[in-house]
């Protein structure tokens, strides 16, 4: 390897920061460049409610949750582990602990913080240049790239970069997906964007939507078609969102496009069998309304009774044994996806089958490829920041090994 070799990254979220610091870190020199007028804007919002990094569960079961891309995620996931994660977070300065879920937090600081002594390590570093305001609006099979930025048009030819410019949700983060738009003139397969961590649209009635607005369902789990996630729901005037549904949403999504409509179902208390909610129902209930029974008796919010009321009727309310099968098996349709501009994530982008297995673009040699760009899908968790981090990895060992 030649020390000095300039690296181009585009993209300055956590897979452009990420390669950035660890060539650096191996004597290259790199310039980044980003449309946003700061780095990690995504990174930031994401990190809004408490940044989960990645998830401590075996690997076995980690790789699993990349579905149909489990077994290269298992090889990319292996290299860059979710401990590797912990272990350079921990050489940043960032504290980690694992939380009674499995999921892996920052202990202290927040998203801003961790970006903020990200940003101090590239800076202090000669080879660093960082170019913001510069929105990439070309790129050719010569490797040269166009840049729009305040005032004029920018060319930048290099012989080695790395595209890290995400999917297409939260676009006012710069996750814009207008990428793909110049990269469908490459000599590469693209896979087009779909909605992933996503909330779903219900038919809901004026009276429901009234009364509801939003409130959560908590201790639930949710089914579909054989899959269970246990979790939590948030009802919405739109339909359902929440970590239950965003970890089935690929399934949900994929029979709303084949079929028009999703059955999901929801048990309201996943701990009682129904014998068990029938004996509690058949308790005596005096005066109390069904509302005020229900939390009494199985600690029912009165929005999971409105939910109840709002997809049955009377005569199965008024039945036992009917309303103690409704509550496990409480059935909502969903008829689509909430805009893909709302989604946590998107699935689509760049295809394996057009890279080599270190992310470099057969047809363009010294072209890579990492993150969200590529096309594959994972629920929230840890998933997809891992997915982020050992796609990276991966690029940055073989830049590293090669010798120019």
């Amino acid at each position: 390897m030649d020390k000095g070799e300039r690296i181009v990254i585009v993209g300055a979220g956590p897979a452009g920061l990420f390669c950035s610091y660890e060539l650096l870190k191996r004597g290259f020199c790199v310039d980044l460049y980003d449309q946003q007028s700061a780095p990690g804007k995504k990174f930031l919002v994401a990190g809004n409610g408490g940044l989960n990094l990645t998830h401590s569960e075996n690997l076995d079961d980690f790789v699993l949750k990349y579905a149909q891309n489990s077994e290269y995620f298992k090889e990319l996931v292996s290299d860059f582990s979710p401990q590797k994660l912990r272990d350079w977070c921990h050489e940043l300065g960032v504290e980690t602990f694992v939380g009674s879920s499995g999921r892996v937090f920052p202990k202290s600081l927040k998203a801003a913080g961790i970006l903020s002594s990200w940003l101090s390590a590239l800076k202090s570093h000669e080879g660093f240049n960082l170019y913001l305001k510069h929105s990439l609006i070309d790129f050719n099979t010569h490797k040269l790239l166009t840049f729009k930025t305040p005032g004029e048009l920018k060319q930048v030819s290099c012989q080695r970069v790395i595209f890290a410019l995400g999917g297409k949700s939260w676009k006012r983060t710069g996750s814009d997906g207008k990428w793909s738009e110049f990269f469908a003139k490459l000599p590469l397969s693209l896979s087009p964007f779909l909605p992933m961590n996503c909330g779903f649209e219900c038919k809901w009635s004026d009276y429901f939507i009234k009364k509801i607005d939003r409130a959560p369902l908590k201790n639930i789990s949710v089914s579909f078609e054989g899959f269970k996630v246990r979790g939590e729901v948030m009802i919405t005037p739109f339909g359902l969102e929440g970590g239950a549904i965003y970890a089935l949403s690929a399934q949900i999504r994929n029979e709303i496009i084949n079929s028009q409509k999703a059955r999901i179902l929801i048990d309201l208390k996943p701990d009682l069998t129904e014998q068990e909610i029938i004996t509690r129902l058949e308790k005596a209930r005096g005066k109390k309304s069904l509302s005020a029974h229900l939390k009494t008796t199985l600690g029912l919010t009165s929005s999971a009774f409105t939910l109840l009321r709002e997809v049955s009727d009377e005569q199965v309310l008024n039945s036992n044994t009917h309303l103690a099968s409704l509550i496990k098996n409480l059935p909502i349709i969903s008829h689509g996806t909430r805009p893909i501009d709302e989604a946590i994530s998107t699935s689509g982008g760049v295809c394996f089958n057009s890279l080599t297995e270190n992310l470099e673009v057969k047809a363009i040699p010294g072209v890579y490829v990492v993150g969200e760009m590529l096309d594959f899908e994972a629920p929230t968790g840890g998933y997809l920041l891992q997915g982020c981090f050992s796609s990276a990895w991966r690029v940055i060992n073989s830049l590293t090994n090669q010798g120019f």
